[in-house]
């Protein structure tokens, strides 16, 4: 980073300090303790601790070793983190390293959707997208990635080098459910089929529930694919598409001649065949443009743009956080489309 930093100082009444000071409040309560001890990241009131300073370092979108050093420089910074004792750098990188990916993952899931079992026994819409995760490396240097995590990439603002993150959200909440973080040369409609068979193992997708997808998945075989998975698959299509062609390749699938009820199953494939072509003429993309105002206020708002990690797991474990941020901003009320337009440009 170069330049003059300004100095970290909390403003009453300034709306971004109010926000950061609500998700402070957040990290305090006993659901996020009971949370990291389930998920084995202790000892939980250093995690606590710790996780405020990397929050504050991906709010205001500076290097962790800045935030640390003026937490401990500020007596009123400490006081509106609520931390008494003054932080030690290499405490905060050592617990950043001890633990896995996925305990911080099932960390962030596991506040962000304590309810979600009770939202999830009927079907609903859900969005699916993905976005890069650009890193920060020198492109015009030439390197063999044949055994980095990292790859050459493409999105529409044009080429780019590190890694992509596929993220599942709630239509009618706007919480995330899911990410996975995958190489960048991997195109949408060939992990679509890997994608699916997570969120099946993971329970999060249920019979009957509606998925938005933007072209990037597009193609005739992931409409089976979706409907063999007992989702309704709304893939926006391309120009190309006739809908006689696809009402001739769909069938039902073989394993529900194994079923006791043959003609029950039958007609639930159907219902899921009736709402997918009755979608597929609705205007799919004004429906989903809001998960495209979701990750950019966890890209621009929350540190998620030109990485200083170079590994799947750091990677891995700074989406989990921004993730964690986005979902509890949403929590606090922000749904609004302009409202999340406003926060990602702050």
């Amino acid at each position: 980073m170069i330049g003059v930093r300004l100095p970290i100082v909390p403003i009453k009444g300034d709306e971004k300090w109010e926000l950061l000071s609500k998700i402070v409040d957040m990290l305090e309560t006993r659901e996020t303790k009971k949370a990291l001890a389930r998920n084995g990241i202790t000892p939980v009131n250093k995690a606590i601790k710790i996780l405020k300073v990397v929050i504050l370092a991906m709010f205001f979108e500076l290097e962790i070793s800045y935030a640390v050093s003026e937490v401990n420089k500020r007596l009123d910074l400490r006081n509106f983190l609520k931390i008494e004792e003054e932080v030690k750098l290499r405490s905060v990188y050592s617990f950043m390293a001890e633990f896995e990916a996925d305990q911080f993952i099932n960390f962030v899931f596991s506040i962000l959707n304590s309810n979600s079992k009770k939202r999830r026994n009927n079907p609903t819409t859900l969005i699916l997208d993905w976005t890069d995760i650009s890193l920060d490396l020198n492109p015009f240097r030439k390197r063999d990635l044949k055994d980095k995590p990292y790859k050459w990439g493409y999105s529409t603002k044009g080429f780019f080098l590190g890694m992509k993150m596929m993220i599942l959200i709630d239509y009618s909440t706007l919480t995330p459910l899911f990410f996975h973080v995958y190489p960048a040369n991997v195109h949408e409609s060939r992990i679509y089929p890997l994608i699916l068979e997570m969120l099946k193992r993971k329970r999060l997708i249920r019979f009957g529930d509606s998925i938005l997808m933007d072209r990037g998945f597009y193609a005739y075989k992931n409409y089976l694919i979706g409907i063999r998975y007992g989702i309704v698959p709304l893939i926006i299509p391309r120009k190309n598409f006739r809908l006689e062609k696809l009402e001739g390749m769909i069938s039902y699938p073989l394993f529900i001649f194994n079923s006791k009820n043959i003609e029950k199953e039958k007609r639930r494939y159907r219902k899921l065949v009736k709402k997918l072509f009755e979608g597929l003429k609705m205007n799919l993309k004004k429906l989903r443009s809001i998960i495209e105002d979701v990750i950019k206020l966890g890209k621009e708002a929350f540190s998620l743009k030109r990485l200083q990690c170079y590994a799947l797991e750091p990677v891995r474990k700074r989406c989990s956080l921004s993730v964690l941020l986005t979902g509890m901003t949403i929590k606090l009320g922000f749904r609004e489309k302009k409202l999340i337009q406003r926060l990602s440009e702050w």
